[in-house]
């Protein structure tokens, strides 16, 4: 099946400014001309695989090439707007559907609090919902001794000191995150809106907001199914410029 991106005739968007840093959240509704013909891509590659070497709990499979070359020249100007890159550089990316499938108590300790994918400012998480709003949205997080909403290079030490430093003194959390805890402070919610795509920096605290109740399933057509896309940034070198 051949899956190039085209736009949906009614897509709209707003920039957010989430939480006391500020940080942009670019909200897309109506994103692809048809999502459904992703969800039914996705079936047919299932069973996917788990996902290696990252914290997402659950397993993930390919995004055809056509449709993130598509999606991103049409995204790319107000990505850049948006975010502050300039004339930055794409350097790297990677692009997958995912489903979430790990049950709340075979979670690992990272797997149960909000989490950072990079530290990098021109890391990018593009997030294409693609499940009903009742398999769960995203949530921003502040981590409340610190008050980080962000983890940068220069925070990261900090920041892990101060993490085990609770987990061991107050024990660790259960289950997914789902709203405030005794270390972190929701900041921001949005609802898996069908055809809806978030945009932010890595390095922003958040997680999948799953009731304790999550049944994770891994048939595309009926569980937690997201478009995940990810584009890394950076400034050229003067041979570049």
């Amino acid at each position: 099946m051949t899956l190039d991106f085209r736009p949906h005739s009614r897509i709209t968007a707003r920039t957010d400014q989430v939480g006391a840093e500020g940080s942009p959240v670019l909200v897309i509704d109506n994103f692809a001309a048809d999502p459904q013909a992703l969800v039914d891509h996705a079936a047919s590659l299932a069973p996917f695989p788990p996902a290696q070497q990252t914290f997402y709990p659950g397993v993930r499979a390919p995004v055809p090439m056509p449709w993130v070359q598509g999606a991103h020249a049409y995204l790319e100007a107000a990505l850049r707007a948006v975010f502050g890159l300039g004339d930055q550089m794409v350097v790297s990316g990677g692009w997958d559907f995912s489903l979430v499938t790990l049950p709340p108590a075979e979670l690992t300790l990272r797997q149960r609090m909000p989490h950072v994918d990079s530290t990098h400012p021109g890391k990018l998480a593009l997030l294409l919902y693609l499940a009903p709003t009742d398999q769960g949205g995203t949530g921003f997080y502040r981590h409340r001794s610190t008050g980080y909403e962000t983890i940068t290079e220069e925070r990261f030490d900090h920041y892990e000191s101060r993490l085990n430093t609770e987990v061991a003194t107050l024990g660790e959390p259960r289950g997914y995150i789902c709203g405030d805890t005794e270390m972190f402070e929701r900041i921001a919610n949005y609802e898996a809106v069908f055809n809806r795509m978030l945009v932010y920096r890595s390095r922003n605290l958040h997680a999948a907001s799953l009731a304790p109740a999550f049944d994770g399933r891994d048939d595309p057509r009926t569980g937690r199914l997201t478009l995940n896309l990810f584009l890394h940034f950076q400034p050229r070198s003067p041979t570049q410029a």
